[in-house]
């Protein structure tokens, strides 16, 4: 059974000590075609990040005389001798042709993403590619190049232990490679709906673990609500873009539809798209007739609080509906009878019965945050003072 996980963080939001990061404000450069400033011929620095306690160190240059390219080479990760693993632009893109391909969605009707695991041979190493690409056009249009902007803006500004951390980018004439870390032990929705042949001898998480996964996640959310001047929305929490590392410590992923609010944590931003990337049983009723708010993020998050609980599929139908309406019909009963309660937890759990306290508050928060009325879910300021001290 997995040892419970450090929580610690690298957020003023949520308040507690952190490894800290620097980063060097993103180049400017960036713009639409036909807007674009020439810049000097030389490369110029757009980011740094310095590891503490040799956490990790990554360089990233930038060819200024187009968007988005790193030219010959960028670090990633830590080297054998604690120095950055320096990566060629040519690897990645001969070896993605032949690469496992981990997911793939359509976005809106105009583009598609999917996910590539990458082994480049020079190195032996492992990243995970996405391309994005318009599939109204042959080639890169401006609506792309500041969809891929924005999201590498996004990640640049946060910075946090528990938010994945993006690599690099590669233009090409009909696609945008996003270039991330490699998280060895996939999703949380591989570990808690594995595909036998490939996942089982990992084993199953204990429920220490699985606490401290509903942590940190939720540590990652709390910054991006609450760690800034405005809240970003992310609108598509799933367990399947909550990626775990060699230690099981999550890593929120999955930002092509995020957004600034700049109005204020619960008021509206338009709907961006509303798609298969926004998986059945983790949307919030609202968002359609309503948009995104930090509350959607919130009922999302809920929902994996009650997978981690139950081991349930959150877009599989059941009684009275998918997971998140079956336990709001069910929680008062189950919170009365802990017999019945025993009897709705994850069976694969090992040790369960000395967990159930545990488990039950854990559900009741994930009940709360999947009430139909946004004003009534908590923030996730709450919500993680609810994971840290047990549901007191």
């Amino acid at each position: 059974m997995q040892s419970e996980l450090s929580v610690q963080t690298s957020c003023r939001a949520c308040r507690v000590s952190f490894q800290c990061r620097e980063l060097l404000p993103v180049d400017r450069g960036f713009r639409r075609r036909g807007r674009r400033q020439r810049r000097p011929g030389r490369r110029q620095l757009i980011r740094k990040v310095i590891g503490i306690s040799g956490v990790e160190v990554q360089v990233l240059t930038m060819n200024p005389g187009r968007h988005f390219s790193l030219r010959a080479c960028f670090g990633l990760g830590n080297g054998s001798g604690g120095g950055p693993v320096i990566y060629n632009e040519q690897d990645i893109l001969d070896n993605l042709g032949d690469a496992e391909v981990i997911s793939s969605i359509n976005i809106g009707g105009i583009w598609t993403s999917v996910l590539y695991r990458v082994e480049l041979q020079d190195t032996s190493r492992v990243v995970v590619v996405k391309k994005l690409q318009n599939e109204r056009g042959s080639t890169v249009d401006a609506s792309l190049n500041d969809r891929c902007q924005s999201e590498v803006n996004l990640l640049e500004s946060i910075g946090h232990d528990n938010i994945i951390s993006l690599a690099g980018c590669i233009p090409g004439d009909d696609s945008i490679l996003l270039v991330y870390d490699h998280k060895e032990n996939g999703s949380l929705n591989q570990w808690l709906h594995p595909d036998p042949p490939q996942l089982a001898a990992q084993g199953v998480l204990g429920w220490p673990t699985r606490r401290a996964i509903a942590i940190g996640a939720a540590q990652g959310l709390c910054c991006l609500h609450h760690g800034r001047n405005h809240p970003i929305v992310h609108h598509n929490i799933n367990s399947t873009n909550i990626l775990l590392d060699t230690g099981l410590k999550p890593k929120i992923t999955g930002f092509d539809l995020a957004r600034i609010n700049l109005a204020g944590p619960d008021q509206p931003v338009p709907i961006w798209e509303l798609t298969a990337a926004n998986m059945v049983g983790y949307t919030a009723p609202e968002y359609l007739t309503v948009g995104a708010t930090a509350k959607v993020d919130v009922y999302s998050f809920g929902v994996v609080l009650l997978g981690l609980v139950t081991g349930r599929v959150a877009y599989e139908p059941i009684e009275d509906g998918h997971l998140a309406a079956w336990a709001g019909t069910h929680c008062n009963r189950l919170m009365e009878n802990t017999g019945d309660f025993s009897g709705v937890v994850d069976m694969a759990i090992p040790h369960r019965a000395r967990y159930l306290k545990e488990m039950a508050a854990m559900f009741k928060l994930g009940v709360d945050c999947t009430v139909r009325e946004p004003q009534e879910r908590p923030s996730m300021h709450e919500v993680l003072y609810r994971l840290r001290n047990r549901g007191r």
